[in-house]
């Protein structure tokens, strides 16, 4: 680990001082701030030659960004958990059993995004959710089922730090898909993203039709090309974060 300065010191304190005071930032957005400052402090990264006066320098001077995620990485940016299996299987660690109903399907899943170790500290991707929920979503009767949609987004709008977290549904219509695209047309919420994998000749045109209707109230989902997608990394792909394409499972 290599030494830094003191000038570098002090900067990072006024700057922990500066999110101590913010009026702004809610307890969990300066618990994650603080620890990005801790991790600030550290050098342990062989860095190229030429790289500090790119990168470390003030803003209007910067020509290279690290995102703000700390020197010392412990952790990838996007990870890609295997919901599915873990809807099917539960946990062990968690103490958690597979679901039976919607109750304890959004339940689980909620307390689930708690434990996803990304370097943003919540998830980049939250799921399949048309699929990941639709073997549950007839559990209780639609009105039900509507309003339990619509505090599991709700939740996951307040709780999730800012708005590189992503959901996903289709190709294939199914009543969850739909009945989560009538709720964020009413909800009208940021987080997470949501992106629609549409292929011609899949995708009901009702259901896309569905999906233009929500994006002209809440600016979402987005569509993805499934066949290109497909073609490029099979089956087993997942939009994430910013719209990246990554393999479901996996990570980058």
């Amino acid at each position: 680990m290599r030494d830094i300065s003191m000038e570098r010191v002090n900067e990072t304190r006024e700057n922990i001082l500066s999110i101590i005071k913010s009026p702004v930032l809610t307890h969990e957005q300066k618990l994650t701030n603080l620890a990005c400052q801790a991790d600030s402090l550290m050098e342990v990264l062989d860095l190229p030659e030429g790289l500090d006066e790119l990168l470390n320098v003030p803003a209007d001077r910067k020509c290279i960004c690290d995102l703000a995620e700390g020197h010392a990485p412990m952790r990838p940016r996007y990870i890609i958990p295997d919901y599915a299996k873990f809807m099917k299987e539960g946990s062990e660690f968690l103490q958690l059993k597979p679901p039976t109903d919607l109750y304890e399907a959004i339940n689980n899943l909620l307390i689930f995004y708690k434990h996803v170790p990304s370097v943003t500290n919540y998830p980049v991707y939250v799921g399949q959710l048309d699929e990941l929920l639709e073997p549950f979503i007839d559990t209780v009767d639609e009105a039900q089922a509507k309003k339990l949609l619509g505090m599991f987004m709700t939740h996951i709008d307040r709780t999730v730090l800012d708005s590189f977290s992503h959901a996903n549904i289709g190709p294939r219509a199914t009543k969850a898909g739909r009945l989560l695209l009538e709720v964020e047309a009413e909800l009208e919420h940021a987080v997470p993203n949501i992106t629609m994998k549409y292929e011609e000749g899949v995708t009901e045109d009702d259901f896309a039709l569905e999906a233009i209707r929500c994006a002209l109230h809440s600016a979402k989902p987005s569509f993805a090309n499934h066949k290109m997608f497909k073609g490029e990394l099979g089956e087993g792909y997942v939009i994430a974060s910013c719209y990246n394409g990554l393999l479901y499972g996996g990570g980058a």
